[in-house]
């Protein structure tokens, strides 16, 4: 039964993106264009290639956990809507005395528990300033689990003086059983030559699994980039299910374009 509700909450997260990306286009272009204007070349592959790497170090604590994690992100495009990325990730989790375990809940658990996760699968550039990521992964170490992800990040008002970011991310973890969801939403508030501010508001919620109804929690955030190291730092704090929360994220970007001989 767990497994199925699990396979219903997958299924779930895979209709709400693709909700999304239909609803990205606007009615009127569905309407009167073929595939072909709408996305000219998809299938070409072009002359020059663009890899990108991203590395990422956070953390969050709060009154019943604490984590650390630290990862890495490689992306190759494919074409100039499709590409194939991977990411590993390594976490350590502190537990608050007289708290279940979030991994493996009824089980006998140390305070602190280490793991990381290998994931993989595709990033969607269906429509301009918009990405949809779906993925699929597992857990080694103390944890075990197959996951499975989909993120949306899109850019509404690009030619405004304050665009404004809305991110998306679901994530089904079919050990514990509990579907994780955070949703951001943010404006820039100042952009020069060098840098970047943006400020807005966001959360995240649970359910399924061991979690009775629904837990969650949101706050406010702000960010920071730093154009010539491509270099970014994003604050939030806030209060939810599990008290007052803080979490800081910092991640540094290159980008390759390719040779042509890699393309042919």
């Amino acid at each position: 039964m767990t497994s199925v509700l699990g396979n219903l909450k997958a299924a779930a997260v895979a209709l709400a993106l693709g909700a999304l990306m239909i609803a990205a286009f606007p009615s009127s272009a569905r309407a009167q264009y073929s595939f072909n204007d709408i996305y000219p070349d998809f299938f070409k592959i072009p002359e020059h290639g663009q890899l990108s790497t991203l590395g990422f170090v956070g953390g969050y604590g709060s009154d019943k956990y604490g984590t650390i994690q630290e990862g890495f992100q490689l992306e190759q495009s494919i074409t100039r809507y499709i590409g194939v990325f991977g990411r590993v990730t390594g976490y350590q989790l502190w537990i608050g005395g007289g708290f279940a375990s979030p991994l493996n809940p009824g089980m006998d658990h140390d305070a602190r528990l280490n793991f990381g996760r290998a994931q993989g699968g595709l990033d969607l550039n269906l429509w301009p300033g918009t990405h949809f990521f779906i993925s699929g992964g597992k857990d080694f170490g103390d944890s075990r689990a197959t996951v499975v992800e989909g993120d949306m990040s899109s850019w509404f008002l690009l030619h405004s003086f304050h665009p404004i970011n809305l991110s998306f991310s679901a994530i089904h973890d079919y050990q514990n059983g509990v579907t994780s969801t955070e949703v951001d939403l943010q404006t820039i508030l100042l952009s020069r030559e060098k840098y970047l501010v943006m400020a807005g508001g966001g959360g995240a919620f649970y359910m399924g699994g061991f979690v009775r109804g629904t837990d969650g929690q949101g706050g406010p955030d702000l960010s920071f980039y730093y154009r010539p190291w491509q270099v970014g730092w994003s604050a939030q704090a806030g209060y939810g299910s599990a008290h007052q929360y803080g979490q800081l994220t910092m991640y540094k970007e290159l980008d390759f374009t390719e040779p042509a001989f890699f393309h042919p």
